[in-house]
């Protein structure tokens, strides 16, 4: 399981994610367990629903996750494979474009580019970690 930081509002969560197959995950919050399905609606926008209930009640911020988030500055993995080097740090600043980090996949590497100008927020990975489509890298705006 990965671990993830994530933000909802003003509230700040841990959370625990399992792949378990193509766009579905399992998501440990605390004590409770929930699958979610992950469908991409256009390259910036992430719809992630409940798919089966968790055997304990709701928590608020599964709520949250049901609705379509607009995430500007999302650096996502276009295809699989491993995260062979990473060109920028926290707070650094880039310019849509420009590189960010090395994706290695069927033994060619491919650079991951800012889809926008900003400061790097957030890194998701660190080298040598293997990344499925789809899969959040980055954040930066």
């Amino acid at each position: 399981m990965k671990r993830f930081r994530i933000v909802v509002g003003n509230s700040v969560y841990s959370a625990a994610v399992e792949r378990l197959g193509v766009g579905r995950y399992r998501v440990k919050l605390g004590d409770k367990v929930a699958e979610v399905s992950v469908e991409e609606e256009t390259p910036k926008i992430t719809s992630v629903r409940k798919e089966t209930a968790p055997a304990t009640p709701a928590l608020k911020v599964e709520k949250e996750l049901q609705k379509p988030v607009a995430v500007s500055g999302a650096v996502t993995a276009m295809l699989p494979g491993v995260v062979l080097k990473i060109l920028v740090s926290l707070g650094d600043t880039v310019k849509a474009g420009q590189p960010i980090m090395v994706l290695e996949a069927m033994k060619m590497e491919n650079e991951i580019v800012s889809p926008v100008d900003g400061v790097v927020q957030e890194i998701m990975v660190k080298e040598g970690d293997k990344v499925e489509t789809g899969d959040l890298l980055a954040v930066v705006q």
